[in-house]
């Protein structure tokens, strides 16, 4: 075997660090336990991964031919896994993390659409998704969707997709007018200029997002998308309203796999006949539910997974909610199994309880699949780009180790998450995302934080903004009422 053989999270040599993010060098990891995800290759007690120009060439108990140039990365001790996927966040909400973490549904409203959103320059979206997405990354997210419903002009549009070539994360840019008050209304006219935007940039991927705010009724928006060939995101989707809506495009016809819903918390049962017919895609959002009390607070596990396949999973809003998917796994497993237990005994039936391995498959592949990537993400397959996690499996918190599927869902958090690889190039190493400077980017979100919300007449108080009053545009309340 040839090629320099490096040990542990740290790299001695300042140049093989380089060449690992230039994002042309092979590479192996060597030793480590895969879980690929991948149904027909399962988990490899101990395993190689070889990646060759960006994707994964090769996947074996122990890789015999090595390239001459490659860097060996001896990753003994480490799970080696997909990286996560979110099947939704509002990463322009970036700079708000935490700031109201007891909010209910009216008040985040309240703030963000109906308070600081229309203060907002560009610079402020730009500064949000850094912030975002760059947590993103040391969580673990290689794939994010990122649903940007406050992109007020063509500029505020241009400074995220900015954000997304300086953090160097798969994105999925769901395009969507913002939700209230005044903006330039170049959408969804520029929806073909973001079309070109999208397909320079090999990570960067372009959907429709119908949320909230509809300036034409969703037939014809749906008729736009599919137009321009863009698969559509449906946010928002909860309540009667919602299941009204969706009866009606079932029975039109215009329901399909290009087409993923995002909570479907509290739909009809007709809802949901339509939606398992017509082979429309989930993305739960289960800690928004719970703690936003979404119609109901009930997330939809059961009645998503009686629809033959598993959803996604996603963060939602940072502003209150957490930012990784080991909670969202943990969320969704026990939601599902206290309710299915509740059910039981109920004497209302019995549903198969999820497992660690469920939610783990929930949080890749199942989340690549409900954003149409499943064909380059989601597993580790040989052909597929080399979105790849190095986990940390010896560390206090999860030694001796055990299963390791149990390991990444129940036993460790992002501080164990060692290397993150996004189509071949490293972009975080040994506890730190490559390329940022995070005193800098912490001062522009003080900034930014601070700008829109003085803009908006509100005060930073020790539990959050204060002097926020209820929602104040009658459209975004008639929207409330409906759909809770």
């Amino acid at each position: 075997m040839t090629g320099a053989v490096v040990t542990g999270p740290a790299l001695e040599d300042p140049t093989q660090l380089g060449r690992l993010t230039d994002g042309g060098t092979p590479f192996v990891l060597r030793g480590g336990t895969v879980l690929t995800l991948d149904p027909e290759r399962g988990m490899l007690g101990s395993g190689d991964v070889l990646v060759r120009d960006g994707k994964i060439a090769a996947v074996a108990p122990q890789l015999a031919d090595v390239p001459s140039d490659a860097i060996v990365v001896d990753v003994r001790d480490c799970i080696v896994m997909p990286g996560f996927v979110d099947g939704h966040r509002h990463c322009w909400q970036g700079s708000l993390r935490r700031l109201a973490v007891d909010a209910d549904l009216a008040e985040y409203l309240a703030i963000t659409h109906d308070g600081v959103a229309r203060h907002y320059r560009p610079d402020d979206m730009y500064v949000g998704n850094t912030v975002a997405l760059t947590g993103a990354l040391d969580a673990g997210f290689t794939t994010v969707l990122d649903l940007s419903h406050n992109t007020r002009s063509k500029a505020h549009a241009d400074a995220v997709f900015a954000a997304y070539r300086d953090v160097g994360i798969r994105a999925v840019h769901a395009s969507a007018p913002p939700n209230a008050y005044e903006w330039e209304e170049h959408w969804p006219d520029d929806l073909v200029r973001l079309r070109e935007a999208a397909d320079a940039d090999p990570l960067v991927t372009l959907r429709m997002a119908i949320d909230m705010r509809r300036v034409r009724p969703v037939e014809e928006l749906m008729e736009i998308a599919r137009s321009l060939g863009l698969a559509i995101t449906m946010d928002g989707v909860m309540g009667p309203g919602s299941a009204e809506e969706l009866v009606s495009l079932g029975e039109q016809g215009l329901l399909g796999p290009d087409v993923t819903l995002v909570h479907a918390t509290a739909l009809s049962e007709a809802a949901w006949e339509h939606i398992e017919r017509a082979g429309v895609r989930i993305v739960l959002a289960t800690t928004s539910d719970e703690q936003l009390s979404l119609a109901g607070g009930v997330p939809p596990i059961q009645r998503a997974l009686d629809t033959g396949h598993k959803p996604g999973l996603s963060v939602d809003v940072e502003i209150c909610l957490a930012g990784d998917a080991f909670t969202q796994m943990r969320a969704t497993l026990l939601s599902q199994r206290m309710l299915a237990v509740m059910r039981s005994r109920a004497g209302e039936g019995d549903s198969k309880l999820l497992s660690n391995a469920d939610v783990l498959e929930m949080a890749t592949m199942s989340g690549a699949r409900a954003l149409g990537l499943e064909d380059r993400v989601g597993s580790v397959t040989v052909g597929k780009e080399a979105d790849l996690l190095v986990v940390h499996a010896q560390g206090v918190g999860s030694l001796p180790g055990g299963n390791p599927v149990g390991v990444v869902v129940q036993g460790v958090d992002r501080s164990e998450i060692r290397a993150v690889f996004v189509a071949g190039r490293l972009r975080k190493w040994d506890g730190q995302v490559l390329g940022v400077d995070v005193t800098d980017l912490r001062t522009r979100a003080e900034a930014s934080r601070d700008h829109v919300l003085t803009s908006a007449g509100f005060r930073l108080g020790p539990d959050g903004p204060e002097g926020v009053p209820e929602l104040q545009d009658s459209w975004l309340s008639e929207y409330f009422t409906s759909h809770d």
